[in-house]
């Protein structure tokens, strides 16, 4: 029986598509047979670098080809690729690392120091390879690597299974560090299959990677366009002006642009913005944070030409609920109907549905979701409700059936459609000597949506001051996670439980 493996798409375009242009980044242009013939090569190199089925490369890249490549390369020859978040420093890249016993980090040679930090520790990882310069850590350099390598297709000892598990995608955890979720050829294959019909990505169009493709949402939308052989253009990182240039440019047609990103681009002077021409674009697609009524009434002028979706997706289970362009205009801050191959309910705390117009937790099953946590059997039990899975986001239904998110996972802060987990933030806090305890929650933000601010109460007898831990968190987390603002109380409010009331700290300071 043949089955869905995640690269075959790609695989076949090399014959169908051979001479189409598969992907252009920063002046380097590959055709499908080319790109096809790199993905073979870097199979054989990593191959060549004891690289077995079921083993994992971790990567941690900017936007490029070299990226695609490995996420293909590793379908290929049964290995499973583990995207670390670009902007992760020392110990969060360790603790990927370490958790997914990665034995190989393919990144780009500018986040060589905190690679080597993270190196220190993570014992199993035990191949370094970087992608741009050399360093003096990691003594290959990818394209001279895979230079020699054959071009002929990688041939497996027992043919791979769609169940066979492709990716790692790590995403945040409430008890603190990401948590890794598995993804199988087939869920992955049918988000491309499925994200095609959804967003209308067909042939003869042209997708931008605009947005990072560590993430889920980017990665997911870039992806349908290699099922219909169409040419994706890649910008190595988000900058509003590229991104309208780009179009312009290479008249895109297809893109993902998360709220912040749409925003983004409409803070640059009117002047700049009619200088380009949007008319290429036919689909834009937005997740990751809600479209507000003024973000979403630019976007319909700008790309008049286009579609919008806006779609509620998670790493751990590709996309849900869709609301169609169609609907665009009758329904605010909805994120739509359930999408094809998905099941959607709302259920109170004892697993019961409630009834329409009330608030409940979303559950999904589906044809995309992940198979759990890797080696987190707690994390995995408490998503997990039989065949359904739920991440703790509440919503309610209206009369029409339409889903409206209204509280996010307990108390998860999106900042720049970024998932940010308070519990990471206090664990660092903790670490503090002078800190008794520490709790963080979000506030808003013009420019961001939201950032974190912590509550800190001080070890009887110590002091310590807002820029002490400022300064504590920007060496030990990702600038985006740092607190913005911190306040300081004798006592933390609790429930009877222990738990901190983080909507009474809301209420009181904000």
């Amino acid at each position: 029986m043949s089955q869905m493996i995640f690269s075959n798409p790609v695989k076949l375009n090399a014959i169908r598509y051979a001479d189409k242009e598969a992907l252009t980044f920063m002046g380097k242009k590959f055709t499908y047979k080319q790109f096809n013939e790199r993905i073979n090569q870097l199979s054989h190199a990593l191959r060549d670098k004891g690289i077995q089925k079921g083993d994992k490369v971790a990567f941690m890249l900017f936007n490029c080809n070299e990226l695609f490549e490995i996420i293909y390369a590793c379908s290929k020859i049964g290995a499973i690729f583990v995207p670390i978040n670009s902007r992760f420093i020392g110990r969060e890249i360790q603790h990927v690392l370490q958790n997914s016993h990665a034995t190989m980090l393919i990144y780009d040679h500018r986040f060589s120091e905190e690679v080597q930090k993270a190196a220190a520790q993570a014992v199993e990882t035990e191949t370094f390879i970087t992608v741009g310069d050399a360093d003096t850590f990691a003594p290959n350099v990818y394209e001279a690597w895979i230079a020699t390598m054959s071009t002929s297709e990688p041939t497996l000892k027992e043919p791979l299974k769609e169940t066979d598990t492709i990716c790692y995608l790590y995403t945040g955890g409430t008890t603190g560090l990401p948590k890794g979720a598995v993804r199988s050829h087939r869920s992955m294959y049918m988000v491309g299959l499925l994200f095609s019909i959804e967003f209308s990505i067909g042939r003869n169009g042209k997708g931008l990677a605009a947005g990072p493709l560590y993430g889920a949402a980017a990665l997911s939308i870039a992806m349908p366009n290699f099922f219909v052989g169409n040419t994706v253009h890649i910008l190595e990182s988000f900058h509003p002006l590229e991104v309208i240039k780009a179009i312009d440019s290479e008249k895109v047609t297809t893109t993902f642009l998360a709220p912040p990103m749409l925003n983004a681009i409409f803070s640059l002077p009117k002047e700049v913005q009619n200088e380009y021409d949007m008319s290429s674009m036919k689909s834009v697609i937005s997740v990751g944070a809600p479209l507000l009524n003024k973000t979403k009434q630019q976007t319909l002028a700008y790309f008049k030409d286009a579609e919008l979706n806006e779609f509620y997706g998670a790493s751990e289970h590709g996309g849900s609920t869709n609301l169609f362009p169609e609907y665009m205009t009758e329904k605010d801050r909805s994120v739509g109907l359930p999408m094809l191959g998905m099941d959607v309910t709302l259920l109170d705390e004892d697993g019961n549905e409630v009834s329409q117009g009330d608030v409940g937790e979303i559950f999904v099953k589906g044809l995309t979701l992940c198979d759990g946590y890797y080696e987190n059997p707690e994390a995995t039990e408490n998503a997990f409700h039989g065949e359904w899975l739920g991440l703790g986001d509440m919503a309610r239904q209206d009369e029409d059936g339409f889903y409206y998110l209204v509280d996010r996972k307990q108390d998860m802060i999106l900042s720049g459609a970024i998932n940010v987990y308070p519990a990471e933030i206090e664990e660092v806090i903790h670490e503090h000597p002078n800190v008794m305890e520490a709790t963080v929650i979000g506030m808003d933000h013009e420019k961001w949506g939201e950032v974190p601010m912590a509550i800190v109460v001080v070890k009887d007898g110590e002091t310590i001051t807002s820029e002490d831990i400022i300064s504590f968190c920007s060496e030990n987390m990702a600038k985006y996670k740092v607190p913005h603002r911190i306040e300081f109380l004798d006592v933390l409010p609790r429930n009877l439980q222990g738990k901190v009331l983080k909507y009474k700290l809301r209420e009181k300071l904000l």
